[in-house]
């Protein structure tokens, strides 16, 4: 009898160990759907997914885990999202088309902006170089005996 029990446990511990993976397989596939997709609440909360706690967001995970259940893949759930609800229910744009301005933009804006801080950098440092160049013309441009014959003369001004 308690070779038969042993065998048992053998047994169901085999098969859940085996289960467990394609537990946490679908686990894993229902946070992708979450990642990929925008709560579509009656309150619009504008949340992904994944981070809405509305009760339209759980009936729609437990949709998409009947959906992956019933043998469908991420992308398959994905598009049927996106031709029922439009690419708005995605929570990133898709990479092709005038969507990949969205992508591309904010690199070209920081590239842009970049440089324009680095020539108005440079319009101010030239400024300072060419006014720091005058004074040192002038400084030079002024001889010693200028103001010497100057200051002679003012001194011999002074009576005492």
């Amino acid at each position: 009898m308690s070779l038969s029990r042993s065998i048992f446990s053998i047994v169901i511990a085999g098969w859940l160990i085996a289960c467990s993976p394609a537990v946490t397989f679908a686990g894993s596939l229902l946070q992708d759907l979450e990642n990929a997709l925008m709560c579509k609440c009656d309150d619009k909360c504008g949340k992904v997914l994944i981070n809405c706690t509305c009760s339209t967001s759980d009936k729609t995970r437990a949709k998409f885990t009947k959906m992956l259940e019933s043998g469908l893949t991420v992308e398959q759930i994905i598009k049927s999202q996106v031709d029922e609800y439009g690419e708005t229910v995605l929570s990133a744009p898709t990479k092709f088309g005038f969507n990949l301005t969205a992508w591309v933009m904010p690199f070209v804006a920081l590239i842009a902006g970049g440089v324009g801080v680095k020539k108005i950098i440079n319009s101010w440092v030239g400024k300072k170089q060419m006014t720091d160049t005058r004074d040192e013309d002038e400084i030079e441009s002024a001889t010693p005996g200028k103001y010497s014959k100057r200051l002679q003369d003012e001194l011999d001004g002074i009576e005492l």
